[in-house]
């Protein structure tokens, strides 16, 4: 893993093992930060060597970013469909759902046909952009992919290093 890599990955990481990192965090949370975090270090990246044209279901208008706690439960459902077990499933939800919104870290969920359909963790530091976490409720995870990296709220022409995580 290059420098720049694994420096936005801890960063990632460090961001998402925060919101637990209280005085009386609940077991479940602390479970479920553990499992998100070691299927996180299980994960590999690659840099993007160019941005995809957007063809695909997903408009933009249908990605949000989350910035509230609606969007928020959508993400963590989203995200927990990556476990094949209820109870971590649950475990997971009980971490994700107390995410607080702050830099460097934005989370989207994308719609289709007005339903929930797929979401990602979007990491910024410096000129440097990880988009990791992707999860879609179809196998192909490209055409939202493709759309996010076009939306306009990443204003992604500032970005030398573009890393996506391996599915």
């Amino acid at each position: 893993m290059n420098r720049i890599l694994n420096e936005l990955t801890n960063i990632k990481n460090q961001w998402f093992n925060q919101h637990v990192d209280v005085d009386f965090p609940t077991k479940e949370s602390l479970l479920g930060r553990d499992l998100f975090l070691s299927d996180a270090n299980a994960r590999s990246s690659y840099q993007l060597k160019a941005l995809p044209q957007t063809k695909s279901e997903y408009a933009e208008d249908e990605i949000f970013k989350v910035d509230f706690h609606r969007l928020t439960v959508m993400f963590s459902l989203l995200q927990s469909q990556r476990w094949n077990s209820s109870t971590d499933q649950a475990l997971v939800v009980e971490f994700l759902s107390q995410i607080i919104f702050s830099p460097p870290c934005d989370l989207y969920v994308g719609f289709l046909h007005g339903e929930p359909a797929a979401a990602a963790v979007v990491t910024k530091h410096g000129s440097s952009l990880l988009v990791s976490d992707i999860v879609t409720a179809y196998s192909n995870h490209e055409p939202f992919l493709s759309t996010l990296l076009n939306h306009s709220s990443l204003d992604i022409e500032r970005y030398a290093d573009i890393y996506i995580e391996s599915l």
